[in-house]
């Protein structure tokens, strides 16, 4: 990336669905639990994932498709006839080699069908582990193109989630050639946020104490993912690096 280009301004909202001006990048998050699940389904060897904003529309196209397994969840639950929940502990130790999915959640995927609406540029999703791979995508995405200051907007889905804010802030410092807030910190603020100690609560068993260890970790895979849109549909996928 030229020295013009290394520099982007970024700006960080919160919620499902802010007023975006005109951007370049488009980076989502969801790190309890979302986007780092879905990271999980791809090392676990998934194809592609598909994001509707509903239940009903989920089971629609799974039913359309025999072959693709459906996963999600709302308020934390995973519907009864759903293959999988939200979890990325128990999708860990599921073989999803060559396999399509179709996601639903609560936060993060309600904020990608927002973020992908009327937008042309690169559209990626991340939690906190898979944070540096996605700023290599985004910086990558920008030095290919001639824009001297471009703009990059990252959603934190959570309207009031730390651990969201916490990601969003670590990217930012990214983009603009910082280290501070280090991983240490970042990685602090998820495991103290209060979406993190609902996991931790023996009483509440909708929430799987071993998903936090997942969300609350730098552990950048070889790839990022991407959000592609094909008509009204919104595909992730894989981008290796």
């Amino acid at each position: 990336m030229s020295e013009a280009q290394a520099r982007p301004r970024v700006a960080i909202f919160q919620g499902h669905r802010p007023q975006f001006k005109p951007a370049a990048v488009r980076i989502v998050i969801d790190t309890i639990r979302a986007f780092t699940h879905t990271q999980v389904m791809f090392e676990g060897g998934a194809s592609r994932i598909l994001l509707v904003a509903s239940i009903d529309e989920a089971r629609r196209r799974a039913r359309r498709h025999p072959g693709w397994l459906l996963a999600g969840e709302r308020d934390a639950i995973k519907p009864a006839d759903f293959d999988l929940g939200n979890s990325p502990a128990l999708t860990a130790r599921a073989d999803l080699k060559d396999r399509t999915l179709v996601l639903t959640t609560s936060n993060g995927v309600q904020a990608v069908a927002h973020a992908a609406r009327d937008f042309q540029g690169l559209l990626l999703v991340t939690g906190l582990a898979n944070a540096g791979s996605t700023v290599a995508a985004a910086q990558a995405y920008l030095s290919a193109r001639p824009e001297p200051s471009p703009t990059v907007q990252i959603l934190a889905s959570h309207p009031e989630g730390d651990e969201d804010l916490a990601t969003a802030q670590w990217l930012q410092a990214r983009l603009h050639g910082l280290k501070n807030p280090d991983d240490a910190e970042a990685i602090r603020r998820v495991w103290e946020s209060r979406a993190a100690q609902k996991f931790a609560d023996p009483t509440r068993h909708e929430y799987l104490s071993d998903d936090i260890p997942f969300c609350a970790r730098r552990a950048d895979a070889d790839f990022a993912m991407v959000v592609e849109q094909n008509g009204d549909d919104l595909w992730l996928v894989q981008r290796a690096l």
